[in-house]
């Protein structure tokens, strides 16, 4: 990993540059997100806010290149009593201009380390066949499929599927020893 790599958790300081972010990553990336610009609560500054002021329930991490936010994901518990043991990595996404750098690695191993103090058993997450880059980082992290889910997303005439992947954060290795 690049030693200048500087990921942290975001607070609402940090609101107005993550729905900015966030907003790059649904235009840029159409096929790699479930939301659209049109659809996503995300771009609410209001929600976000709210969002990033849970501490409890979810986690927002960003890396940073100087002071621009460049990079983000999500984790979050499940809400549900029979499913508190498990949790979900979302948004995951870094600006072109900081891929390459490490810094996709060290944003999911902060989403990681989060579910792992939370005391979670298991983290999930979807990705489509439109990042296999992406896919290729978690399961270089220890990540396993358990399925797809064909014609996931549709966009601008193209379908594209969606694998469902899961980290069992039991295992004695752990993703940061992989």
């Amino acid at each position: 990993m690049n030693a200048r790599v500087l990921v942290k958790r975001l607070g609402t300081v940090d609101a107005l540059s993550l729905v900015s972010l966030r907003r790059e990553a649904l235009e840029a990336e159409p096929l790699a997100f479930g939301a659209s610009p049109e659809d996503d609560l995300g771009l609410s500054l209001e929600f976000v806010q709210r969002v990033l002021t849970d501490d409890r329930e979810q986690a927002v991490f960003g890396c940073f290149e100087g002071d621009a936010l460049a990079g983000m994901v999500g984790v979050m518990r499940e809400g549900k009593r029979k499913r508190r043991h498990a949790g979900s990595i979302w948004g995951m996404y870094v600006s072109p201009r900081a891929r390459r750098k490490g810094n996709g690695r060290a944003l999911l191993e902060a989403a990681v380390q989060q579910a792992r103090a939370w005391g979670l058993e298991q983290v999930q997450l979807g990705v489509t066949e439109a990042a296999p880059t992406a896919r290729n980082l978690y399961e270089s992290l220890g990540f396993r499929p358990w399925g797809r889910e064909p014609r996931a997303l549709h966009w601008n005439g193209r379908f594209v599927d969606e694998f469902h992947l899961a980290l069992d954060l039991r295992d004695a290795l752990g993703a940061e020893q992989r």
